[in-house]
């Protein structure tokens, strides 16, 4: 069975329009396969930054993350598999593209 992906675009006030524009970008380009959300204009769960999230099957990870890579500008992105431990999701499991940002850990729930 294979493991699913998020990937979170994290954007501060002042960022978005580069968010809106990115979101829009990766909606056309990421395949039909991958579930991307609407844009969150606040901190929501472990996350302490507005952002949107992207999901997606571990197939389909080094095309995500290298369109990521490319295409976020200065925003900052998580990518974690998702796991029964959400701890260990967010941290060990866990990549950054830019800039790491703190995460609300205490919120976040072990296997």
């Amino acid at each position: 069975m294979s493991v699913i992906y998020h990937a979170h675009v994290y954007f501060l006030p002042e960022q978005i329009i580069a968010a809106e524009k990115l979101h829009a970008r990766l909606r056309a380009a990421l395949s039909t396969d991958c579930w991307m959300g609407e844009l969150i204009h606040r901190e929501v769960g472990p996350h302490t930054q507005p952002m949107f999230e992207i999901n997606f099957d571990e197939s389909l990870l080094s095309e995500v993350r290298a369109l990521l890579e490319t295409q976020r500008g200065e925003l900052s992105v998580l990518i974690h598999p998702e796991l029964n431990d959400d701890v260990e999701a967010h941290t060990n499991g866990a990549s950054w593209l830019g800039e790491e940002l703190a995460l609300k850990i205490h919120t976040l729930s072990r296997g």
